[in-house]
C-alpha cells in the first residue's frame, strides 16, 4: 500500500534540528469507545497514551530498506535498482483512553534509518526522523499533522552503535517550548502492517560487582548476553556513564568487541532529573557480558532484549561439549535477532549478513518458534535484489557489507528453500521462485569457463570464511560448487510447484558446470578437490561429485586431523556430509573433539555464545558455526524428514548411536506438533523412547526396520 492507503489523509512530520524528538498531541475521546492506531516512527518509536506506554513492543518498527538513497555512497558502491517496504504498528489503543481530553505522546529515535555515526560500510542514511499516525475511533479520527507539537526532546544522542545520551532534565512535563510539526512528503516506499514479531524484554538477569574501584564499578551478568541494565537515581542532576563489553583484559583494560574500544562504543550517559523513573536506552541494545559504571549508581537488574522469538526445541546428552553446543548456539542465535533481522554480531555490526544468515536459517527455524521473523526476513532479501541483473546483496535490509555471490547472495535460494521444508508454505516458494531463477542467471553472468569467478566491480568475492588458519580453498570452487547445489535446490522446487518446464535449460547447466569444477580442481591422484583444504572435498561430494576414494581420504585425513580447519560454509557442510554417509562416529568426535579448532575451546575457554572465529578472535557472539547444531536433533536424535517431505507431516525417526555419548534426549516442535526422543544405552542394547503428535505420520527406523507408530512408543535395540 502507499503512505495514502494506510494512513488515509494524516501527514508525515519532523522536528527539524532533532533526531529524537518528542511529539504530543491532545484529542478528545470517550471511554470505552473502539480505538485503533497506525503508526509509523522511523528509525524507532515509543508511543504513550496518557502517560503510559503501548504495548511491551520495543524496537519498532522492524528494519527494512526503507527508501531510495545513494548506493554510490556504500564504501563498496552499486548501482543496483532496488525494493522498498516500511513497517507499521497497529494497536487496539481502546483500553487506554480517558473519558474527555487525552493526551498521545511519541519518542523518535534514529535506528537503522538514520544510522550517520558508524561509517565503516559508508553512508547508510536513509532520512532523518520522522512520524505518521492516524487514530480511527467512532467519534472521530486523530491525525499527524503541524498541529502535533514537537520539542527537541531530551535524548541528546542517539546511535545503535554508540549508545545513547539522555538529560532527563530537558524532559518536557508541560507543552512549554513545543512547537507545531513541521509537515514533510511521505518516504516513497510500499507501506505494510509489521506481521514479525517485535523486540521485548523476554527475561532479566541479576548483575554482580565484581570490581569497586570508588568511582568506577564493575558488573559481571555471567553470560554474554543482549539487552541493558537498568538503574534508578534519586538525585536530581546527577550524571553516570554505564559502558558494555565481552570480555575484560587481565590489567582491567576495557577490551570489548575485538579490540581496546574508545570511551563513548557501546555507552550510555544519563542525567537524572531525580523522579522514581528507570533509566535505559530507549533506541539501542548492547552485546556484553560485562558493564562499568561510573558514579555510584547501582544497577537493578539487566534486561535481556531481542525479537520474541521462543525456544521451542530442548536437548540434553551425557556429552557436556554437545549440551554446550545446544545452549550456546540458543543463546548466541536469540542475541542476534533483533528489529526483524537475524544479524551476525550484536555490536559490532548488527547488520543482516545474507552469508550467516542463510547458514543458521534452517537451524533457527527447527528449533525456535520463527516461521515469521524468517518471513519477514525472506521479503528484506527480496527487496535487495537487483531488478536488473538478479545480484543478491551481502546484507539484508542493505546496509553495505561484504560477501560472495554463492555463500552470500545464495540466501535468495536456500532460505526460501528451507523456509518450505520447515513450514511447506508452497505458496511462498512459488512467489520466490522467479527470484530464484534470477539469481542463478546473475552466477552464470559472473561465470568464466563454467566458473563462478566475480561479482560486482570494486565489490567484496569471498569464498568461504573464518577458517582456522589463513583461507586457502579458492573462492572460485566454494562459489560454484555452491551454485551446482542451488541449481539442485531450484531444479527440485520447480518440480513441488509443478513448473518443471521453467528449469529444463538448467540440466545442462548443471552438467556444464561440473565438468568445468573437475577440470580445475579435481586431482586424479589424490582424488580430492582443491587437495581437501578447509574441508574442500565435502562440498562437492555432497553434491554428488567425486569418487570413493575419495569419501574414504575425507574420512580419513579428519580422523587423523580430529578438528576442524573449515570455515563457516564448510564446517557445516562437512558434519552433515559425514552423518550422510554413516560416518557417525567421526561426526560426532569432531562436534566434540577438545583440541584448539573445536567447541570444546570455546566452552573451556568460558564462552556461553559461539565465537566469530575458532580462536576466539574478533566478535565472542556470531551464529554461523553454530548452523550444525541441527544435526544433533536430525542424526543423533534421529529425527529427520523423508526424502521430498515438508512441515514434518512425515517424521522418520532413526538415532545414530555413538562411543562416548551413553544418553541423549530433546525435542522439536514443528508445524504439525511436537516430536520428541530420547534414549538411555545399557551394554549392547538401548531403550528409546519416542512420541510424535498422532498427525504425524512417524516411523521408527534401526538397522533397517521399519515400524510405524503414533503418540509414545518404547523400543528396545541393539547398539
Amino acid at each position: 500500500m502507499t503512505s495514502e492507503q494506510i494512513f488515509k489523509n494524516a501527514k508525515w512530520i519532523e522536528c527539524t534540528g532533532s533526531d529524537s524528538p518528542v511529539f504530543r498531541k491532545s484529542f478528545v475521546a470517550e471511554k470505552g469507545e473502539k480505538a485503533e492506531i497506525t503508526i509509523c516512527g522511523l528509525g524507532f518509536f515509543k508511543l504513550y497514551i496518557n502517560g503510559r506506554k503501548v504495548s511491551d513492543d520495543l524496537l519498532v518498527p522492524n528494519t527494512t530498506c526503507y527508501n531510495e538513497r545513494n548506493l554510490r555512497e556504500l564504501t563498496f558502491p552499486l548501482d543496483d535498482e532496488l525494493s522498498y517496504r516500511t513497517y507499521c504498528m497497529k494497536y487496539d489503543i481502546s483500553d487506554y483512553l480517558a473519558e474527555g481530553e487525552n493526551s498521545l505522546e511519541v519518542i523518535l529515535g534514529n535506528g537503522y534509518y538514520n544510522q550517520n555515526v558508524r561509517m565503516a560500510e559508508g553512508n547508510v542514511v536513509f532520512g532523518t526522523p520522522k512520524l505518521c499516525y492516524i487514530i480511527e475511533k467512532a467519534s472521530g479520527n486523530v491525525i499527524s499533522d503541524e498541529t502535533t507539537l514537537a520539542h527537541r526532546g531530551f535524548v541528546t544522542f542517539n546511535n545503535l552503535y554508540y549508545g545513547e545520551k539522555q538529560d532527563y532534565t530537558l524532559y518536557p512535563v508541560t507543552d512549554e517550548g513545543f512547537a507545531e510539526s513541521k509537515v514533510i512528503p511521505a518516504p516513497v516506499s510500499e507501506y505494510y502492517i509489521q506481521f514479525s514479531p517485535a523486540d521485548k524484554v523476554i527475561r532479566t538477569l541479576k548483575p554482580v560487582l565484581i570490581e569497586d574501584e570508588g568511582e568506577t564499578k564493575l558488573y559481571d551478568i555471567g553470560e554474554n548476553t543482549v539487552g541493558y541494565a537498568v538503574f534508578k537515581c534519586a538525585e536530581k542532576g546527577k550524571k553516570f556513564r554505564v559502558s558494555y563489553a565481552e570480555e575484560i583484559h587481565e590489567k582491567r583494560d576495557w577490551y570489548g568487541i575485538q579490540f581496546n574500544f574508545d570511551k563513548d562504543y557501546q555507552t550510555d550517559e544519563f542525567i537524572a532529573d531525580g523522579t522514581d523513573r528507570e533509566y535505559i536506552p530507549h533506541f539501542t541494545w548492547h552485546g556484553f557480558r560485562y558493564f562499568r559504571v561510573t558514579a555510584d549508581v547501582e544497577p537493578v537488574r539487566v534486561d535481556v532484549v531481542h525479537s520474541d522469538c521462543p525456544v521451542t526445541s530442548s536437548f540434553e546428552c551425557s556429552n557436556e561439549v554437545l549440551n554446550w553446543l545446544y545452549d550456546a548456539y540458543i543463546r548466541t542465535q536469540l542475541g542476534n535477532m533483533h528489529c526483524g533481522i537475524p544479524s551476525d554480531c550484536p555490536h559490532r555490526e548488527r547488520l543482516g549478513y545474507t552469508g550467516d544468515g542463510q547458514l543458521c536459517g534452517e537451524t533457527a527455524m527447527m528449533l525456535l518458534d520463527s516461521r515469521e521473523f524468517y518471513r519477514k526476513w525472506l521479503y528484506d532479501i527480496a527487496d535487495c535484489q537487483c531488478k536488473k541483473t538478479g545480484h543478491i546483496q551481502h546484507t539484508a535490509p542493505l546496509m553495505g557489507g561484504g560477501g560472495g555471490p554463492s555463500g552470500w547472495g545464495g540466501a535468495i535460494i536456500e532460505v526460501p528453500y528451507k523456509f518450505y521444508k520447515m513450514y511447506g508454505d508452497k505458496e511462498l516458494l512459488n512467489e520466490f521462485f522467479p527470484k530464484m531463477l534470477h539469481f542463478l542467471d546473475y552466477l552464470e553472468s559472473r561465470s568464466e569457463n563454467g566458473l563462478v569467478c566475480r561479482e560486482e566491480k570494486d565489490g567484496w568475492c569471498l569464498g568461504d570464511w573464518c577458517t582456522p588458519d589463513p583461507i586457502v580453498v579458492p573462492e572460485t570452487y566454494i562459489n560454484t560448487i555452491l551454485y551446482i547445489r542451488f541449481i539442485q535446490q531450484v531444479i527440485e522446487a520447480a518440480e513441488i510447484l509443478g513448473r518443471q518446464s521453467e528449469v529444463a535449460h538448467l540440466y545442462e547447466r548443471d552438467a556444464k558446470t561440473r565438468r568445468a569444477v573437475d577440470v580445475a580442481y579435481f586431482s586424479p591422484w589424490s582424488h580430492s578437490y582443491c587437495g581437501d583444504v578447509n574441508g574442500a572435498s565435502c562440498l562437492a561430494f555432497r553434491v554428488g561429485m567425486g569418487n570413493e576414494q575419495g569419501k574414504k581420504n575425507m574420512v580419513r585425513k579428519y580422523k587423523e586431523l580430529g578438528m576442524f580447519d573449515t570455515g563457516i560454509i564448510a564446517t557445516e557442510a562437512l558434519i552433515g556430509y559425514l552423518f550422510e554417509i554413516n560416518e557417525n562416529q567421526l561426526a560426532f568426535d569432531l562436534l566434540s573433539n577438545e583440541n584448539k579448532a573445536s567447541f570444546a575451546f570455546m566452552k573451556n575457554s568460558g564462552a556461553t555464545t559461539i565465537w566469530e572465529n575458532w580462536y576466539g578472535r574478533d566478535s565472542r557472539n556470531h551464529p554461523m558455526f553454530g548452523a550444525v547444531t541441527k544435526y544433533l536433533f536430525m542424526y543423533l536424535l534421529g529425527i529427520r524428514q523423508p526424502e521430498g517431505g515438508a512441515a514434518y507431516e512425515s517424521v522418520i525417526i532413526n538415532p545414530r548411536f555413538v562411543d562416548g555419548l551413553d544418553r541423549a534426549k530433546g525435542h522439536i516442535t514443528t508445524e504439525n506438533g511436537k516430536i520428541s526422543v530420547e534414549y538411555e544405552k545399557s551394554g549392547s542394547t538401548a531403550t528409546v523412547r519416542v512420541f510424535a503428535d498422532p498427525k504425524i505420520k512417524a516411523v521408527f527406523e534401526h538397522n533397517g526396520e521399519k515400524t510405524p507408530f503414533s503418540g509414545e512408543r518404547e523400543f528396545s535395540v541393539e547398539v
